[in-house]
């Protein structure tokens, strides 16, 4: 069975980053907000530790600034809601276009129209994410 949660020093372990710098990613990154457990100790779960992840390949890999890596993990996170909005991806560009703009209307003012091409970048960055998980 795997676990729901993690602690910190497990995270680090996992990540290979030191406890102060995940502290420090938590108050950069708005978007990593591990929970605290009644004794007042973080605890990651799969999101976050994913989020920490590509974090750590923005910085470190990829030698972003954090204003830069705090852009790209933004862009990540936005399509990555709005395709999960429309469903799976088509395999035809322009099926989806106007498949998107059908269902943005019907959905109503909240939907957003996302283009094939920038769907095609999240397939992409999701399934580097998945590469990075597995190692």
């Amino acid at each position: 069975m795997q676990k729901l949660y993690h602690s910190i020093s497990e995270v680090s372990e996992l990540v290979d980053e030191e406890q102060h710098i995940l502290r420090y990613w938590e108050k950069e990154f708005n978007q990593l907000k591990p929970k605290k457990n009644r004794g007042g100790n973080r605890i990651y779960s799969d999101k976050d530790l994913i989020l920490l992840k590509l974090i750590k390949k923005y910085l470190r890999k990829d030698k972003l600034s954090l204003k830069g890596a705090k852009e790209q993990l933004d862009k990540y996170l936005t399509l990555g809601q709005e395709a999960t909005l429309f469903g799976q991806i088509p395999q035809s560009g322009n099926d989806f276009d106007s498949e998107a703009q059908r269902k943005a209307k019907k959905i109503g003012q909240g939907a957003m129209y996302v283009k094939s091409s920038e769907l095609t970048e999240l397939y992409n960055t999701l399934k580097e994410a998945s590469e990075i998980l597995k190692a």
